[in-house]
């Protein structure tokens, strides 16, 4: 079981996809997401994992844009990892 699957089971909502983005530079790992999530259910949680120092502020942007809801973003060493949740 690798670091990212352990944390998925410990959270406390069901993430039903996880995007690894981190070797893209953005809008890349927004990108990914945005065609992940609309292929999901209203509700559905995505798991965004990325480096790019920018994604955080592209993701708040699109966010704002979607409707869809930033449950949590936060920082293990150099890498960005966001909750969201499809409106």
């Amino acid at each position: 079981m690798s670091a990212s699957e352990k944390r998925v089971e410990e959270l406390p909502y069901r993430v039903e996809k996880v995007i690894d983005a981190r070797g893209m530079m953005c809008p890349g790992p927004v990108l990914m997401l945005s065609s992940a999530i609309s292929q999901l259910p209203s509700g559905a949680v995505v798991m965004v994992l990325a480096r790019d120092p920018a994604f955080e502020e592209d993701l708040r942007s699109w966010a704002i844009y979607t409707g869809n809801k930033i449950i949590e973003i936060r920082r293990d060493g150099e890498n960005i990892i966001a909750y969201v949740r499809k409106r």
